[in-house]
């Protein structure tokens, strides 16, 4: 009979902030499972943009750069901000961790806010054509995953307030930055693809 591949579980403690945790493990399959998807959007972009003899379609113009950039920016300032409250959960300083996470949770609300305004302003529907279908579709993904991240920090906020997290205790910190980081730092590749992939091909 085969040998069967297991994993040796009962050492693993709730309280390891690292690999030794299972949730750590868990929350890195769901980011590898999210970045597939992602992944699978950019080749269908590109599969669409290859067959379509005019991309974007006559009439419509790719999306304005300007707030897209933006977002960009908050969002990348967001990573940095859930990172200085990562730091100060290790300290103990439980306003610096507060006001980090909501921060964090701040510049994710106008994020938003933009992103809303910018599928108000859009020239598309999604039932268009393709290219409308794809472009609603990434955006509308990913602003649904920034309202999570923010509902979830919002609670690790918290939680901070009531001074739940210690340096042993912080493992929810630690797969909420994870998340985090992911929602952040995936706009960028999709960014690049919405915004200037249609003026430089």
């Amino acid at each position: 009979m085969r040998e069967r591949f297991t994993v040796e579980a009962s050492e693993f403690s709730r309280f390891n902030p690292g690999h030794s945790a299972p949730v750590w493990w868990g929350i890195l399959g769901l980011i590898l499972i999210e970045a597939s998807v992602v992944s699978g959007f950019i080749v269908v972009y590109f599969y669409l943009r290859l067959m379509a003899p005019e991309w974007p379609p006559a009439g419509v113009e790719p999306p304005p750069l300007f707030w897209p950039s933006v977002t960009v920016l908050l969002l990348l300032a967001s990573c940095v901000t859930m990172w200085w409250g990562s730091q100060a959960i290790l300290k103990e300083r439980y306003r610096q961790f507060v006001a980090a996470m909501f921060s964090s949770v701040g510049l994710a609300c106008v994020v938003l806010v933009v992103r809303w305004q910018q599928f108000d302003a859009m020239e598309v529907g999604w039932d268009d054509h393709a290219y409308g279908s794809i472009v609603w579709t990434i955006m509308g993904f990913h602003f649904i995953h920034v309202v999570s991240a923010a509902i979830g920090t919002s609670v690790v906020g918290v939680l901070g307030i009531l001074r739940y997290f210690t340096p042993r205790r912080q493992i929810g910190v630690v797969v909420d930055t994870m998340y985090w980081n992911f929602v952040g730092l995936v706009w960028v590749p999709l960014y690049v693809v919405l915004c200037w992939v249609p003026r430089w091909l």
